[in-house]
């Protein structure tokens, strides 16, 4: 059997909301390595989002940032920032209209003070329900008014979060300018990111199957969220999580099952991988 190159998302695919992975998930990588198939994290996550209970999967690279970065044998073969002029565009839109933002770069995860605000009383309300959630993630959290000239960081997407404003109406002001997608922040109300335009998970794929001088072919993508879309349509093999969006099943060649019913077990049972 050909090498496969696996491309799993990691919110909602390989970890939970609660910052968990199956260990059905672990034995599943952990297999399908061993069988000589190569597995990547390919995320809308930053680099520094990427905590080392993950990455401890077993991994043979990233594609971060919704694709605007790439670590492969351990170095970064890729980086594509925005540039100033977009990262001032979108500070003012968010900030002027009072939404909660998180801007992410390699090093840190940028909050705005209605983000801190938002976060604390999200974590507040969860361990006062004793519900689960990614304390890994928030703790990375460092305050926007704490970072001198915001526009000059090397920014590869920004999320934002509201509960007044609708996500088509954000769509319509800026998808001209920036790829605008959905995303699965566990924040109560709305959330999306925004990126590049034209930046996505399967730009990163392009640039893993160029560096190991692969076959399309040979690709599988894993995901559950719309900023999945293009990972799914780059990928030989698309695949949906269960509990994925319904847009994403919709162009999956399978549908595997639920994230805690052992869905990327199952996937690559189904495709041979293990």
């Amino acid at each position: 059997m050909n090498t496969k190159y696996v491309f799993l998302d990691i919110d909602g695919t390989l970890v939970d909301k609660g910052g968990r992975i199956p260990e059905s998930a672990r034995k599943a990588i952990a297999k399908a390595r061993a069988n000589g198939h190569k597995i990547f994290v390919c995320s809308g996550r930053s680099r520094c989002e990427m905590h080392d209970y993950i990455l401890e999967v077993g991994i043979d690279g990233i594609v971060g940032s919704a694709g605007a970065y790439v670590e492969l044998d351990g170095k970064m073969i890729y980086h594509r920032p925005m540039t100033e002029a977009m990262n001032q565009r979108l500070l003012d839109y968010f900030e002027s209209r009072g939404m909660c933002i998180f801007i992410e770069t390699n090093e840190d995860l940028i909050v705005n003070d209605i983000g801190l605000s938002y976060v604390e009383n999200y974590i507040n309300e969860c361990e006062a329900k004793n519900e689960p959630y990614d304390k890994a993630f928030f703790d990375l959290s460092v305050p926007l008014s704490q970072v001198e000239e915001p526009a000059k960081l090397a920014i590869n997407k920004l999320l934002y979060v509201t509960t007044e404003y609708d996500p088509e109406d954000i769509k319509k002001d800026l998808q001209d300018e920036f790829t605008v997608v959905d995303s699965a922040i566990a924040l109560p109300g709305n959330s999306g990111e925004l990126s590049e335009p034209g930046m996505h998970k399967g730009h990163g794929i392009d640039i893993v199957v160029k560096y190991f001088g692969a076959d399309v072919a040979d690709t599988l993508g894993i995901g559950d969220g719309e900023n999945d879309m293009e990972m799914l349509r780059s990928a030989g093999v698309a695949i949906a999580m269960g509990n994925g969006k319904p847009m994403l099943k919709e162009i999956a060649d399978y549908v595997t099952t639920d994230i805690d019913k052992d869905g990327i077990w199952n996937a690559f049972e189904h495709f041979h991988l293990i």
